[in-house]
């Protein structure tokens, strides 16, 4: 039996008051080592997560709904929605838009797929180019892709007085407000219109939000992803396309980027009929009237014939004779490394050889439609005038272009660089053609 009185001695000993409150002090610091480990894990916890897949509309496209995403966490809370990650990690909240995040790793420092190396023999290069064909996602369909169709067929029945296309290849970061004064100044002149933005960088959030200004307004811009096999499909350069897919022609080179912008803006008129512009207009003027037209880039001073073509801007009826010669031509002559070979220079081949053609009634339009200025001498537009004789120029010239200029072609690869000076004819044009009118249109 326990002694009380022997037992009440002995808990008011030295030895057991040193051993209870030793006894006290490791259950406490046991209870909190447990707690401790529960809320920071010694070691980061690899987490995979896939994000739920959302449909598809215009504008807002959920490009990278299905891809895999690894995320280094030091604590397991994660939620994840439709639209956006949010990860909690060392009590910090971080929302990753899932497009965005994709994009800044395809936009990385890794090499553009599309870019041939430099200094390699034609075999060497051929031999790059196979490797890399498998990475080429722009040459499939795929399941963002392949809803083009039906995506543009349906943006186009919102009665759209003119039907306009343009082509952007480059990563959505790089669409800078320059290339936004095209889409710009195009709804002002052409309120009415229907503009397609072709593009996998835009057919994002990122997209929306650059485009969201004009949106906003009302104004009908679609961006959506190409779907090449589709375009070309039942047409001459269908045939190219599964020579190139299978590494049996030679890229060139130039960006292949290049060359699938010279084939797509021809597939997309040959398909659909229309517009088709570069980024790198400012436009003046509606463009109700022009049919089955394209503007001359050069002209002999002697005769005053047109003697080069530009693609940069062209208008064309639906499954016009002279886009299916066009794709023929691509088809049978691409040359990957020849500048201009697949573009203007294929439009200006063709049309001084069949352009007479009974039935095809083309229309030729003169340098000032939309190459009043060649890129040597646009420099001088972006000028400030400093004297009397420089600003009556700089008036004579903007009244003249406002008359008989749809869109003036600017030549960015030249003139990106340059500042806007105030007062000159390009900071005129853009102050009376703009909605948004930005004042960063120097950057």
């Amino acid at each position: 039996m326990l002694n009380c009185k022997v037992f009440g001695q002995t808990i008011k000993s030295p030895i057991f008051s040193t051993l209870s409150f030793v006894l006290i002090v490791f259950v406490i610091y046991a209870c909190s080592s447990i707690y401790k480990v529960s809320l920071y894990p010694s070691q980061l916890t690899s987490i995979q997560i896939r994000a739920p897949q959302q449909a598809a509309h215009n504008n807002d496209v959920q490009a990278a709904a299905n891809k895999t995403l690894q995320v280094q966490a030091t604590s397991p809370p994660l939620k994840v929605d439709q639209s956006s990650i949010i990860v909690v990690s060392n009590n910090l909240t971080e929302q990753i838009n899932i497009e965005e995040l994709e994009e800044e790793e395809q936009d990385g420092e890794a090499p553009d797929p599309l870019i041939p190396p430099a200094k390699v023999t034609n075999e060497e290069r051929m031999e790059w180019f196979r490797k890399k064909l498998p990475d080429l996602e722009v040459l499939k369909s795929t399941n963002l892709s392949r809803s083009f169709h039906d995506r543009v067929v349906k943006f186009s029945k919102n009665q759209c007085a003119t039907q306009f296309f343009m082509i952007w290849f480059s990563p959505a970061r790089t669409f800078g407000p320059r290339d936004f004064l095209a889409v710009d100044t195009l709804m002002k002149a052409n309120p009415q219109s229907c503009l397609v933005l072709i593009s996998r960088s835009l057919d994002t959030r990122r997209g929306y939000k650059i485009l969201k200004p004009l949106l906003d307004r009302g104004f009908k811009i679609l961006t959506v992803t190409p779907d090449l096999p589709s375009l070309v499909k039942d047409t001459p350069a269908e045939a190219w396309l599964k020579k190139i897919k299978n590494g049996k022609i030679d890229p060139g080179k130039n960006p292949l980027s290049i060359h699938l912008s010279d084939l797509i803006r021809l597939a997309v008129l040959y398909k659909y009929g229309g517009v088709y512009l570069d980024t790198d207009f400012v436009i003046l003027k509606d463009f109700k009237g022009l049919r089955n037209a394209i503007g001359a880039q050069g002209v002999d001073q002697v005769t005053h014939k047109w003697t080069t073509l530009n693609g940069a801007a062209m208008v064309f009826d639906k499954r016009h004779p002279i886009l299916f010669d066009f794709l023929q031509e691509f088809t049978t002559t691409f040359d990957g490394s020849k500048w201009g070979h697949n573009g203007p220079y294929l439009l200006t081949r063709v049309i001084q050889r069949v352009g007479n053609t009974p039935g095809y009634n083309l229309t030729i339009l003169g340098l000032k439609a939309f190459y009043p200025v060649n890129w040597i001498q646009i420099n001088g537009f972006y000028k400030k005038p400093v004297s009397e004789e420089e600003s009556k120029w700089v008036e004579e010239t903007v009244l003249e272009l406002n008359k008989e200029t749809y869109g003036l072609h600017l030549w960015n690869k030249i003139t990106r660089e340059l500042v806007v000076n105030e007062g000159s004819v390009i900071d005129r044009l853009i102050k009376s053609h703009c909605l948004i009118c930005r004042d960063a249109y120097n950057s």
